[in-house]
C-alpha cells in the first residue's frame, strides 16, 4: 500500500472512526430470554455476544471501579492525539457512548500528571518583581494563587481554558461545520482541549526529563507547551472542529488569545479595584479601575473589528460611514482612556497586552 492510499485511509478514520452493524444473528437473551436480532437486548440491556470469563473479563471488572471500564479513557486520549477536532464534534453533536466523560477525564489527567511530576522531581518557581512586591494584589496573584494553581492543575487548566469560552463561541459562531454553536457546547470544547494540553504536558514531561540540562525544571515544560505546543494544537483542533481554512483559523486563533489575555486582565483589574475598595485604598482602587476600563475599551475595539470582518458589509453595498461608525467610536473612547491612563502613570491596555503576550511566547 503506498503513502498516499494510508494517508486517506486515516483520514478517513479521522472523519468517521466507528464502524456500527448489528449482529443480524437471531438470538435468545441469556438473562432474560427475550429474542432478538440485535447486539444488546432490547428488554434487559445485556450485550448478545457475553462469551466466557477470561482474564480480560478480569481486567475489565478492575477498571470499571474506577469507572474507566465501558467508555475507554485510553481510547478517548488516543483519539485526542489523532482526531481532537472530530472527536469534540462527535461529543457535543451527541455522539458520546464512545467518549469518556471530558470532566472526569480532565480531573484524572490531572492527578496523573501531579504524580508524574512528583516522581521526576519537576517543579515550578514563581517569579517576583521587587518593584511590586508591595502591591497585595500583585503578590496574591504571584504568591497564594501561584501556589494554589500548582496544587489544583485541574482547576487552573479549566480556569485558564475557560477563558478562551467566550472568544471562540464570537469567532467561530459561523464556523461550515459547526455554525451557532452554544456557550455551554463552548464549555465542553475547552474541557476537551484541556485534556489534551495535560496529555501533551505529560509527553513533553518525559521527553524533557531524559535532558539532563532540564531535568527537574517544570518552568521549561511550561514555556515549551505555551510558545510551541498550545499554538499548534489549537490550529488543529479549531481547523477539525469548525471546518475553516489554515488560514481562516490562524487568524481567529491569535485573536482569541488576545481576546482571553484582555479579559484575564480586566478581571484582574477590576478584582484589584473592588479589593482597593474593600481594604479603603482609594488610590489603588482608581488606578485598577482605570486600567479595567482601558483593557474593557480595547476589547470592545477588537469585537468590533472581528463583527466587521465577518459580516463584510461593505459587499452588500452598505455606505463605509455606517459600518465604520461604532469601530471609529471606539477608537476614540481607547485614545482618551489611554491618555488617562498615562497621565496617572498607568501602563495602558495596547502596551500592557503587547507586553503580556512577549512574556508567553517570547519570553
Amino acid at each position: 500500500m503506498s503513502f498516499k492510499d494510508k494517508y486517506r485511509r486515516f483520514r478517513q478514520w479521522q472523519r468517521q472512526p466507528f464502524d456500527y452493524h448489528d449482529s443480524h444473528d437471531h438470538h435468545g437473551c441469556c438473562n432474560c430470554g427475550a429474542e432478538s436480532d440485535n447486539n444488546y437486548c432490547p428488554r434487559c440491556g445485556q450485550k448478545a455476544a457475553y462469551g466466557p470469563i477470561t482474564w480480560h473479563s478480569v481486567w475489565q471488572g478492575v477498571m470499571d471501579v474506577w469507572g474507566v471500564g465501558t467508555r475507554s479513557l485510553p481510547y478517548t486520549l488516543w483519539q485526542l492525539l489523532w482526531r481532537p477536532g472530530y472527536l469534540i464534534r462527535d461529543y457535543i453533536s451527541g455522539k458520546r457512548q464512545v467518549s469518556f466523560p471530558p470532566v472526569k477525564m480532565l480531573v484524572i489527567m490531572a492527578v496523573l500528571i501531579v504524580l508524574m511530576y512528583s516522581l521526576l522531581g519537576f517543579g515550578f518557581e514563581a517569579s517576583f518583581d521587587d518593584e511590586e512586591s508591595h502591591n497585595a494584589v500583585q503578590g496574591f496573584l504571584q504568591g497564594d494563587f501561584y501556589n494554589w494553581m500548582e496544587r489544583h492543575i485541574e482547576w487552573a487548566v479549566l480556569t485558564v481554558f475557560s477563558l478562551f469560552i467566550v472568544p471562540v463561541w464570537f469567532l467561530f459562531r459561523s464556523a461550515p461545520r459547526l455554525p451557532r454553536h452554544t456557550l455551554p457546547q463552548g464549555f465542553f470544547i475547552q474541557v476537551f482541549i484541556g485534556v489534551q494540553y495535560l496529555l501533551y504536558m505529560m509527553l513533553v514531561t518525559l521527553v524533557f526529563s531524559m535532558i539532563p540540562q532540564i531535568s527537574g525544571s517544570g518552568d521549561e515544560v511550561a514555556g515549551f507547551m505555551t510558545m510551541v505546543v498550545l499554538p499548534l494544537m489549537l490550529w488543529c483542533d479549531y481547523k477539525q472542529l469548525f471546518g475553516y481554512g489554515w488560514w481562516g483559523t490562524l487568524w481567529r486563533i491569535i485573536v482569541a488569545l488576545l481576546l482571553a489575555v484582555t479579559v484575564a486582565k480586566i478581571l484582574i483589574h477590576f478584582g484589584g479595584a473592588c479589593y482597593g475598595l474593600f481594604v479603603g485604598d482609594g488610590s489603588m482602587g482608581f488606578r485598577y479601575l482605570l486600567g479595567g476600563s482601558d483593557h474593557l475599551v480595547l476589547m470592545w475595539l477588537l469585537l468590533e473589528v472581528i463583527l466587521l470582518i465577518n459580516t463584510k458589509p461593505w459587499r452588500e453595498g452598505v455606505s463605509w460611514y455606517k459600518f465604520l461608525t461604532r469601530p471609529l467610536l471606539a477608537v476614540a473612547v481607547l485614545s482618551l482612556t489611554a491618555i488617562a491612563c498615562n497621565l496617572y502613570g498607568i501602563e495602558n491596555s495596547i502596551v500592557n497586552l503587547t507586553e503580556s503576550m512577549q512574556e508567553m511566547f517570547l519570553p
